[in-house]
């Protein structure tokens, strides 16, 4: 249970980490949509290290910064993102600053702040009795982060974000419970909802009450802000969903396979498929116009890609292995 003092808990910490873009192409003379990069930007962080830079657990878009980070084991790092400007040369993915953080559930939320969570990396808040950093937050692109509540008590493995009545509503799923909580307040105070055994959420765009959450029995979904959960007739068995600011819903399941589904999340079509390695991590990128596909991000344990085709083809980002 959450304990009443946590659910007002505003706990002051900053977490240094210095932005990094990244910028990255294959053929700087082609700059279509699945190649991978980004607007090219200066900054320092540590250099690029594959034996570093492993176990994804979640990517994030920032489509104002045209910033790709990576939520890792051993902390946040800027990726080359899923466009590039014609003549960007290749830049490799850097970690942002110098937190170490184990981070794992990671969002953005509309205004541009960076939401996430996880554990402290080696030596980091020692003053945590139980090493979960709560809800930690950046306001300034990643430069530096500050833990707004919750911290010691849970470990968010999914975040979602929306806005309601003016609001920011936050929607996250505890690991430690297999809870969703909900805040309408920006992450200071926390509601406990529904017990479900959900590996991702998603709001469905312009309905805040309006949660769906991947499973390993079907995709659910909420009506109620994340007090219930049922099953969501005809869907796939989803691994990963989001919904897109022009409606529409898109997701992987299970076996690697692209699906859509209009914005009420039904009515769903298979497209392509990942292909190599274990999926880790997706997130979807606004395509050229309204009305092209979402350039898809995914992560493997055998690398990063992008596509523009809702997987009928895929351009690499980063490869691990």
């Amino acid at each position: 249970m959450i304990s009443p003092a946590l659910r007002r808990a505003r706990i002051p910490a900053a977490v240094a980490l210095l932005l990094t873009l990244t910028a990255c192409t294959t053929d700087p003379a082609d700059p279509s949509p699945a190649s991978p990069g980004a607007s090219t930007a200066t900054g320092s962080g540590s250099s690029f290290d594959r034996a570093e830079f492993s176990h994804l657990h979640a990517l994030v878009y920032d489509e104002q910064a045209r910033a790709l980070y990576a939520a890792t084991h051993t902390g946040v790092w800027a990726l080359p993102g899923p466009t590039a400007p014609a003549g960007a040369g290749e830049i490799t993915p850097q970690r942002v600053g110098s937190g170490t953080q184990d981070t794992m559930g990671m969002t953005l939320a509309p205004d541009g702040t960076l939401l996430a969570s996880g554990h402290p990396g080696p030596g980091e808040a020692p003053d945590l009795a139980t090493p979960n950093l709560g809800l930690i937050r950046s306001t300034d692109g990643a430069e530096t982060w500050e833990s707004l509540s919750l911290a010691g008590e849970v470990d968010f493995h999914s975040l979602t974000t929306t806005e309601t009545a003016g609001a920011l509503r936050i929607a996250g799923l505890d690991s430690g419970t297999s809870t969703v909580l909900l805040s309408d307040d920006a992450g200071g105070t926390w509601d406990r909802g529904a017990t479900v055994a959900a590996h991702d959420l998603a709001f469905i765009s312009g309905a805040p009450d309006q949660i769906l959450a991947t499973t390993p029995d079907g995709l659910q979904i909420s009506e109620d802000a994340g007090q219930t959960f049922s099953m969501l007739d005809g869907a796939p068995l989803l691994v990963f969903v989001e919904t897109m600011d022009n409606g529409g819903v898109v997701g992987i399941d299970t076996g690697g396979a692209v699906w859509t589904a209009s914005r009420d999340a039904t009515g769903w079509e298979s497209h392509g498929k990942v292909s190599g390695g274990a999926l880790e991590a997706m997130t979807a990128a606004p395509g050229p116009d309204p009305d092209a596909a979402p350039i898809l991000v995914v992560s493997t344990d055998e690398g990063v890609m992008s596509s523009a085709d809702l997987g009928a083809t895929w351009a690499s980002v980063v490869e691990i292995s």
